[in-house]
C-alpha cells in the first residue's frame, strides 16, 4: 500500500468573512487536515483563546461527493467529534499568548472510520465531484488576520467498502421537559455526537439535553436512559484523560504570606471553555460494528430528552455509506 501526503490548498489570506469551495484529490481520500493560521488579537490579555474556540472561525465544515454532502458541522463540532470518538488530542503550533504572533490549529476532517483505512474512506472521484467547502470568519475576540491552508491524505491503491456520513441535526427545545430529535433512518449509525448550549455547570445543573434516550421505531435501544454528565464521560471507559485534563493551577506564596492560585496558559482541553457541552454516544465502541445501530428497516429513529433549559442543540449522527 502507498498514501499520499500533500498539500492540497496553499496557505492564502483570507480577506472577508464567506463561504469558500475548493476542490479535493481523485484519490481514495481518508483525511482532510484543515490548517487555521490566525493572528493573535491579545492586547487584552484576557481575549486570549484555546483550541476550540480558534475551530470557531469555522462556522461550518462541508465535504461533498458527488453533489451530496457526506460531512458538515460547525468546526468546533468537528474537533469534538475528533477527541470523543477517536481520542484526536488537539494540536496547534506556537500556542502563546503574545499579540501578532500567528498561530497553527490544524482541524483533522476524517471520512472514514479511522485514518488511513483502505477500506473505510471516501472513494476515487473525477475532478471536481469532491469538494471541501469551508464558511469562515475572519476575525473574532482573541484572533484576526485568518490565513488557511488544506493538507490531505489519500490512499491511492484503496479499495474502501465504505464510507461514513457525519451531517448535524440542530434544533431549539421549544420548552424544558420532553422533547424529540429526529434523524432519517436507513442507514447503519456508528455513534451520535451530541453538543448543548447549556452544560451541566453549577451549583443547580440544568443542561440542555439533561437525561435521554435512543430511540428505534420508538423502542429504547442501546441507550435505554443515562443523563448528559454520565454520557459525557463515556470516552474515559478507554482509558482517555477528561478534556479538562491539562487546564490547571498553581499556589504560589505572596508578599503578605498568603496563598493565591493562578492558572496556566489556556489548555487545548480547558472545561471552563466548553468542553462540556458535549457528549458521545458510541454504538461501535469495540470497532468491528458488533453493536451498531441497524436502522436500515425502520421508520424512525430519534433522541428522545428531558430537557432542563430549553435551547439550542445540536446532533450529528455517524452513519455508513457504501
Amino acid at each position: 500500500m502507498n498514501f499520499l501526503h500533500s498539500v492540497a490548498v496553499q496557505d492564502q489570506a483570507i480577506s472577508a468573512d464567506g463561504v469558500f469551495q475548493f476542490d479535493m484529490p481523485v484519490n481514495p481520500l481518508s483525511v482532510i487536515l484543515v490548517c487555521l493560521r490566525p493572528l493573535n488579537d491579545t492586547g487584552t490579555l484576557a481575549n486570549f483563546n484555546n483550541y476550540l474556540a480558534i475551530c470557531q472561525a469555522i462556522n461550518r465544515v462541508s465535504v461533498y461527493s458527488k453533489g451530496y454532502s457526506v460531512f458538515q458541522m460547525r468546526g468546533e463540532d468537528a474537533a469534538a467529534l475528533n477527541y470523543f470518538r477517536h481520542g484526536i488530542l488537539p494540536f496547534q503550533v506556537q500556542h502563546d499568548d503574545t499579540n501578532d504572533e500567528r498561530r497553527c490549529v490544524v482541524l483533522p476532517i476524517l471520512t472514514g472510520r479511522w485514518p488511513f483505512s483502505t477500506k473505510s474512506c471516501l472513494p476515487s472521484h473525477k475532478r471536481g465531484e469532491c469538494v471541501l467547502e469551508l464558511d469562515l470568519d475572519i476575525a473574532d475576540t482573541g484572533y484576526d488576520g485568518l490565513r488557511i491552508s488544506v493538507e490531505t491524505i489519500e490512499l491511492p491503491d484503496a479499495k474502501p467498502t465504505e464510507w461514513e456520513r457525519k451531517v448535524s441535526v440542530n434544533q431549539t427545545w421549544a420548552a424544558t421537559g420532553e422533547n424529540i430529535i429526529d434523524f432519517s433512518p436507513g442507514k447503519v449509525c456508528r455513534g451520535i455526537l451530541l453538543f448543548g448550549t447549556t452544560r451541566f455547570n453549577g451549583a443547580a445543573p440544568a443542561p440542555s439535553w439533561g437525561r435521554l434516550k435512543v430511540l428505534v421505531d420508538n423502542f429504547e435501544t442501546g441507550f435505554h436512559s443515562t443523563d448528559i454528565e454520565v454520557a459525557s464521560m463515556l470516552t474515559s471507559l478507554w482509558g482517555r484523560q477528561p478534556p479538562s485534563a491539562d487546564a490547571h493551577k498553581h499556589r504560589v506564596t505572596t508578599d503578605g504570606n498568603a496563598q493565591t492560585e493562578l492558572s496556566t496558559l489556556a489548555g487545548p482541553f480547558e472545561q471552563g471553555n466548553g468542553w462540556g457541552q458535549w457528549a458521545f454516544l458510541d454504538y461501535d465502541p469495540t470497532g468491528d460494528d458488533q453493536f451498531a445501530l441497524d436502522t436500515t428497516k425502520s421508520s424512525r429513529f430519534a433522541i428522545q430528552a428531558t430537557a432542563e433549559s430549553a435551547d439550542a442543540v445540536r446532533a450529528i449522527p455517524v452513519e455508513i455509506l457504501k
